[in-house]
């Protein structure tokens, strides 16, 4: 409404795509802010398991349509932020791409990806984001179980010592994500208001 007069039609779907538009580049500035802050918390001197990835992952599939291209944007971190860890910073003297039992990790964070991608909003995306966090807790430590590099005898008991010894761990994840996460939501909110400003 201008003055109280109606839009014309052909203005109002002007207005619309302008307005849809603004969320986007709002979304993707977020995004690309998220792969930035994923790449260095990850190669960065950190405490363990306090990175972005874990927000990369949920956030990028809550506020994108495209699961496929989240997960391969997630994939995409883990492995060049891989590659230099594994080389760089952890050299064995050969090549390596992807250390053991890293699949586990990767399918960490698919769990991640699934929960943002189906969390609605309000309470029930902290319950999605703490889904995706125990998911991720569980995967990932079942690989350690499973891994050759296991302290623990592969019974139910060496199971349940290895998810205890994990949960340490557990804590920065969950914090880390849950932070990051905010941090988008709140970037995301700031950036369409003052497009629309």
């Amino acid at each position: 409404m201008e003055h109280g007069k109606p839009i014309p039609k052909k203005r109002k779907s002007t207005y619309i795509c302008a307005e849809f538009t603004e969320i986007m580049t709002a979304k993707n500035k977020v995004l690309i802010g998220l792969v930035i802050a994923a790449l260095i918390s990850r190669i960065a001197p950190h405490y363990p398991n306090f990175t972005a990835m874990g927000a990369l992952a949920f956030m990028g599939a809550h506020q994108n349509k495209t699961l496929f291209k989240i997960l391969a944007l997630t994939f995409g971190v883990l492995m060049v932020t891989d590659v230099f860890i594994n080389n760089l910073i952890y050299p064995s003297g050969s090549f390596v791409l992807m250390y053991k039992g890293s699949i586990w990790t990767y399918a960490g964070f698919i769990i991640y990806a699934v929960a943002g991608h189906y969390a609605k909003g309000g309470t029930k995306s902290i319950v999605a984001l703490i889904i995706g966090s125990v998911g991720f807790f569980l995967l990932s430590n079942l690989g350690v179980f499973l891994s050759e590099f296991s302290l623990f005898p592969r019974t139910i008991s060496g199971l349940m010592a290895t998810y205890a010894a994990g949960l340490p761990f557990y804590a920065p994840e969950l914090i880390s994500t849950a932070l990051f996460s905010a941090i988008a939501y709140a970037a995301e909110i700031k950036l369409v208001a003052t497009a629309k400003a």
